[in-house]
């Protein structure tokens, strides 16, 4: 096997697809946009470096192709194809979206407004709803895997992107081998940092309402200085209402954020119906604060990232390469004694939701957490920008992942922006100059 990936301009994949340009590359793999030589249609294909992939990696990337071309939601990107050469090289072939993430959108323009979050969540929440009675879980909700694709005619359409770690309910608990989960630590729901074997749609709803915590504050409310720190926070702080927040949404956030899944809403769809009535929004409205919200600046972007590093507490000491955005905050290095003292933690934790969760069966011995590294990458078209080394280590002072019992969120997490954008359905204007980009962050 080849020891870098072969992809040139003007080869032919899957003998139809042609090789136009690159658009972006990132630690796992690559990004270009190709055309069908059949159809003149312009498709997006991302595809796994051969020389860095492992088995595992490989099956959740056919996995990927697998769910993803079970659904048809106008807010699901789409799958059309996984390409499978007789040289090794591994494709996934999707539609070819311009626009850029909710990521960076917050991180351009700031917190959004209770009308502009509602024209967000109810679009995603749709697509959820849609998955989760396909009898899918997607796992990892979360700003970067929520698109604004821009449409040839302005509007401005919500997609959920990113199924690699995705999962059928009868799949079981979603550990790895080595007993790790997946996720990205602070948008994970309670359930699915224990490892539950009866995960549902109310997982994602709670990444959901965490994702839309975060909309409407610009804080990121589990996230910590370190992964089993944001996981410890996730299980134990209890949520206080948050002054930048519409009461009337408080009322219906705070249900989908409960701990024990049963006191959420039952779906995704319940919980759209509840954030419509709290704040009536219409349809010509959502439209218009749509593309008020569509990133201008999309010459930086982010690229599929590679899978989630798996932290497993046999493994003892490891190091968690992430890269530091304008949002996010430095992680550190994790010698083997603060690994195993938050694993111990975490199992104690887990322990006392096990006795009072009223669950349909027991979760599983605790598993450790995965972090979903996102590796960001300059799309110049060309040339694509080159992969920023993993952030060296936090100071010393990092904060203590072990949160008093009777601790209350507050903002922690990295700020978008000082003020809230307070746009109105009147004042927004049509987004103009989007560049193309990866249609899946986070490879």
């Amino acid at each position: 096997m080849a020891a870098s990936t072969t992809a040139t301009v003007g080869r032919r994949l899957g003998g139809k697809l042609r090789l136009v340009r690159r658009i972006g590359s990132g630690g796992m793999g690559e990004v270009w946009v190709a055309q069908n030589e059949k159809t003149q249609a312009d498709v997006a294909v991302k595809m796994l470096k051969r020389a860095e992939r492992s088995t595992d990696q490989e099956e959740r990337f056919r996995r990927e192709a697998r769910l993803s071309a079970t659904i048809s939601h106008r807010h699901v990107v789409r799958i059309f194809d996984l390409v499978d050469e007789d040289d090794g090289t591994l494709g996934l072939v999707m539609e070819f979206l311009r626009g850029g993430t909710l990521e960076a959108s917050m991180t351009e323009n700031g917190p959004l407004s209770g009308p502009q979050a509602i024209a967000v969540a109810l679009p995603v929440l749709s697509a959820l709803h849609h998955i989760h009675e396909k009898g899918i879980i997607h796992r990892d909700v979360k700003p970067s895997n929520v698109f604004f694709a821009l449409e040839p005619d302005g509007h401005v359409i919500p997609k959920i992107l990113d199924f690699g770690i995705a999962k059928l309910p009868s799949a079981g608990a979603g550990l790895t081998v080595d007993g790790s989960i997946l996720g990205t630590p602070h948008y994970m729901s309670p359930e699915q940092i224990r490892g539950n074997s009866e995960l549902d749609g109310r997982s994602d709803m709670f990444s959901f309402a965490v994702v839309l915590y975060e909309m409407l504050t610009g804080v990121r409310l589990f996230e910590r200085s370190l992964p089993a720190a944001s996981l410890a926070a996730v299980l134990e702080l209890e949520v206080d209402p948050d002054p930048r927040i519409d009461p009337r949404l408080w009322l219906v956030l705070s249900r989908a954020l409960a701990k024990r899944s049963y006191e959420r809403y039952a779906t995704c769809a319940e919980f759209a119906a509840a954030l419509k009535s709290a704040v009536p929004v219409s349809d010509d409205e959502n439209a218009t604060l749509l593309r008020d919200i569509l990133p201008r600046r999309s010459v930086i972007t982010e690229l599929p990232p590679p899978p989630p590093e798996e932290m497993s507490a046999s493994e003892g000491a490891q190091s968690i390469p992430v890269k530091k955005s304008a949002r996010s905050s430095r992680w550190t290095t994790m010698t083997t004694g603060v690994l195993a003292a938050f694993v111990v933690l975490l199992v104690a934790v887990a322990a006392r939701w096990k006795s009072s969760d009223a669950a349909p069966s027991a979760p599983g011995a605790m598993a450790s957490a995965t972090s979903s590294t996102v590796a960001s990458a300059s799309m110049g078209v060309p040339p694509a920008a080159s992969v920023v080394p993993p952030a060296p280590p936090a100071s010393s002072t990092a904060e203590s992942p072990t949160p008093p019992s009777n601790e209350r969120a507050r903002p922690h997490g990295s700020s978008t922006s000082p003020r809230p954008r307070q746009a109105t359905a009147g004042s927004a204007k049509p987004a103009s100059g989007a560049k193309p980009i990866a249609t899946t962050p986070g490879f």
